[in-house]
């Protein structure tokens, strides 16, 4: 036997399990919009790194060209050093020329790299870097076959100096705000100098772009990095993505809420109609009933009377004439009853269909589940999950409506203890179904006990005492009976259908 419970604990954990539904789409909603938010502004900022990083890296590169055409135009033209060059070319910190076997200015290392460059004729050459101070040299001699007396030319040239601040992309001051979280640098081998910026530990994502200038006299990486960190996520459309996704959710659930509360209303109002108009046709059958007594009553004592009258000698046939105009009436009247009694009366076909008595019962326990939770009852359902009786499906929810409705109302009696509601299906022959109906409420007085599925016997205050009276006519329309047992504490309703063809 399995059992599914209904119980306000159960009842609280399926509401928990809808709002972990709800929960669950609402942070796979955040999850995607805000995932897809970050990513389209990580695109931009990476699409606008790679703008700048290109324009970093051209304007350098520009720059090294430019250093090569001097060198170039001072060998083509072998002036004499002009003081006045570094004037315009600011980065160029000193210039030397060497003629014939004379030595090249500094030291032993500078000179002897001079020298060695010097070797590739007619193209400039890088003959030291000096990376961590900022500065390297290159040096171009004529190209072989010229006049001995040519000139070789040396720059040294500053990589401060070199960097055409007022174009850069992140500012004329290497501390800009526009170089926060980006670092650039000149890299040769292991040998680097920064140019400005730096990176943090806390980054979310790092962007990369390395190149090597575009002259082949000064072979340096321009490699730059920018960090994505918290501080560049869009907050704002995060903020307002998460509000109208909140808004959107809550509005679909608002929405989908009082949609179950009106199908669950229209359902019930359904059975409330269907109660009443089965309830009318008790009402018709029982007035009949009623009526019909004592308009037999009236016709016997009707012909009693004519029989009577015909002894007495005085007016016989006058008063035999009479009297039988009342039995004439009188059987109209009979007949008018009894035309309204089938009229109103429902058509019993006595067709059946299987039916799931166990399916009939979640159904009415869940249409009825805001009135369990109302008046703290615990419902459960005992049993198989699937049982086939043969009966009429609108006739077997509006029996077990009416009996869990008497429950409910019952265990609006019960103080100071659970309020448990059980419904129990089961095969208790061959070729029966039971359905069980218990609760732990007061019970049914002892007076009203055997007359309970009699019309207008009602144990509540203000009932019309046609519910069990209806109960009673659907359940043997569909070959089946019901019946009442006492419970302690409580009452027990059970009907009993014919068994359908299990699958």
């Amino acid at each position: 036997m399995r059992a599914i419970s209904l119980s306000p604990g159960f009842q609280t954990f399926l509401q928990r399990q809808s709002r972990a539904v709800w929960l669950t789409a609402w942070v796979l909603g955040v999850l995607l919009g805000g995932g897809w938010l970050v990513w389209q502004s990580m695109e931009r900022s990476r699409e606008a790194f790679e703008t700048d990083a290109r324009i970093a890296h051209r304007l350098l590169s520009q720059r090294a060209v430019q250093h090569e055409a001097v060198l170039a135009t001072l060998v083509l033209m072998q002036p004499a050093l002009d003081a006045r060059l570094p004037a315009i070319y600011p980065q160029f910190l000193r210039m030397w020329r060497r003629v014939g076997d004379a030595a090249w200015p500094g030291d032993d290392t500078l000179s002897a790299a001079l020298q060695a460059a010097e070797q590739s004729k007619g193209s400039p050459q890088l003959a030291l870097a000096d990376l961590p101070n900022a500065r390297f040299w290159v040096v171009m001699a004529p190209t072989a076959g010229s006049d001995p007396q040519a000139a070789a030319y040396a720059l040294e040239v500053s990589l401060p100096l070199m960097v055409p601040w007022a174009d850069w992309p992140y500012g004329d001051n290497p501390q800009a705000p526009a170089a926060r979280h980006t670092a650039a640098w000149l890299e040769q081998g292991s040998a680097r100098w920064a140019l400005h910026g730096n990176t943090s530990d806390g980054a979310l994502r790092r962007f990369t772009f390395r190149k090597q200038l575009a002259a082949a006299s000064q072979p340096f990486d321009v490699v730059l990095e920018r960090d994505y960190t918290l501080g560049d996520l869009p907050w704002w459309p995060l903020a307002l993505g998460l509000l109208v996704w909140t808004l959107a959710l809550a509005a679909l659930a608002s929405a989908l809420r009082q949609r179950r509360a009106r199908q669950r209303a229209e359902e019930l109002l359904r059975l409330g109609q269907v109660s009443r108009l089965n309830a009318l046709g008790e009402l018709a059958a029982g007035l009949a009933h009623e009526l019909n007594q004592p308009l037999t009553a009236v016709l016997a004592t009707t012909q009693a009377t004519v029989r009577l009258l015909a002894d007495d000698p005085p007016d016989v046939a006058q008063a035999q004439a009479a009297m039988d105009k009342t039995v004439v009436q009188a059987r109209r009247a009979a007949e008018v009853v009894a035309r309204l009694r089938r009229a109103i009366e429902r058509p019993n076909t006595g067709t059946t269909t299987p039916v799931d008595v166990a399916q009939a019962a979640r159904d009415v326990l869940q249409l009825l589940e805001p009135e369990c939770r109302k008046r703290t009852v615990a419902a459960q359902l005992q049993g198989p999950t699937s049982l086939l009786a043969l009966g009429d499906p609108v006739a077997l929810e509006q029996i077990l409506h009416n009996l869990v409705i008497n429950a409910l109302s019952a265990l609006e009696q019960v103080q100071g203890r659970a309020r448990v509601l059980t419904l129990t299906v089961e095969v208790v022959a061959p070729a029966t179904v039971r359905l069980s109906v218990q609760d732990n409420g007061p019970g049914v007085p002892a007076a009203l006990a055997e007359r309970l599925f009699e019309p207008f016997v009602s144990g509540r205050p203000g009932g019309l005492g046609l519910g069990l009276s209806l109960c009673e006519t659907l359940a043997a329309e569909m070959g089946g009976h019901i019946r009442y047992t006492p419970a302690q504490p409580g009452a027990v309703f059970v009907l009993e259908l014919p068994a359908g063809e299990q699958a």
